[in-house]
């Protein structure tokens, strides 16, 4: 196939999970003896939309894979079925263990899915994850799914307010934010997962993982503030941890700081030991 107009340096290809055609994006033969990278985006996202940054500056130094989580066609959308659709990408694209990267609801899929199979999945790195659902995050859920319902241009005020760190909405001016805004979109799929955000609870699954994992926090997060990032990372049985200062939307925000934390752990583990907090990155 040629490159993918949506993803750039990358083939997109696909495998069927229960009837159902699930894309992916494949950088490519590896450039190196680093393991493979394959990330799965969050709630409502795309490769092309949370990782545009991110997977073109991974992929020139390792090969990367990216997972567009499909709708399926259960009546109730089940971590089960997301889950099953990332292993049978990896079985599809790779024949070595990978580095498995999930950011929010890509994060618990990812975790759930290394403490359920392990096998493929050598390295783990979550990013603005959870492991259970909170009263908090109900809250915020409710009031998005009710703006939403409602029809009103604050859903997409709110999506933005919500997702986005002060420092970095601070810093923008009126057409860059009315830009924000006006480019949400709402879908069916994503109504299901923030259905399925709600219901949560991978607290078993996390404390089977035998991945070595860096688990990476956002400080400014109102989505999934950074206690549940800790909270993984207190979990995990060999993890480590790190926060950015960013909101929830650190792949727009820091992604140059998400690839160094990839990168750096991909092409070094042991530079790591487990329960160790990383200082910040510095330029």
């Amino acid at each position: 196939m040629p490159p993918s107009a949506a993803v750039p340096l990358s083939v997109e290809r696909s495998v069927v999970v229960e009837g159902v055609r699930v894309r992916y994006f494949d950088s490519g033969p590896a450039k190196s003896d680093l393991p493979p990278v394959v990330l799965v985006h969050g709630t409502g996202g795309t490769t092309s939309s949370h990782y545009s940054f991110v997977f073109p500056m991974l992929a020139a130094h390792q090969r990367v894979i990216s997972v567009d989580l499909a709708d399926t066609r259960h009546e109730v959308l089940a971590l089960s079925d997301l889950e099953a659709q990332v292993a049978a990408v990896i079985r599809d694209a790779v024949t070595v263990p990978v580095t498995l990267v999930g950011y929010s609801l890509g994060a618990v899929v990812a975790s759930s899915l290394a403490g359920r199979h392990g096998a493929p999945v050598d390295r783990l790195v979550t990013i603005a994850g959870w492991m259970r659902t909170d009263a908090q995050q109900r809250l915020r859920n409710d009031i998005w799914r009710e703006l939403r319902d409602s029809g009103s241009e604050s859903a997409r005020k709110f999506t933005v307010f919500a997702g986005f760190g002060g420092d970095f909405l601070g810093e923008r001016k009126s057409g860059e934010l009315e830009a924000l805004i006006n480019s949400v979109e709402f879908t069916q799929f994503q109504y299901r997962q923030m259905d399925l955000n709600r219901r949560i609870d991978i607290t078993e699954s996390v404390r089977n993982i035998r991945a070595k994992a860096l688990v990476i926090g956002c400080r400014d997060d109102y989505m999934v503030p950074a206690r549940h990032s800790r909270m993984l990372f207190g979990a995990m049985p060999d993890a480590r941890y790190t926060e950015i200062t960013s909101g929830h939307a650190v792949v727009f925000e820091r992604p140059a700081e998400l690839v160094h934390w990839i990168g750096a752990f991909n092409a070094d583990t042991e530079r790591y030991p487990a329960g160790a907090i990383l200082s910040a990155a510095q330029p």
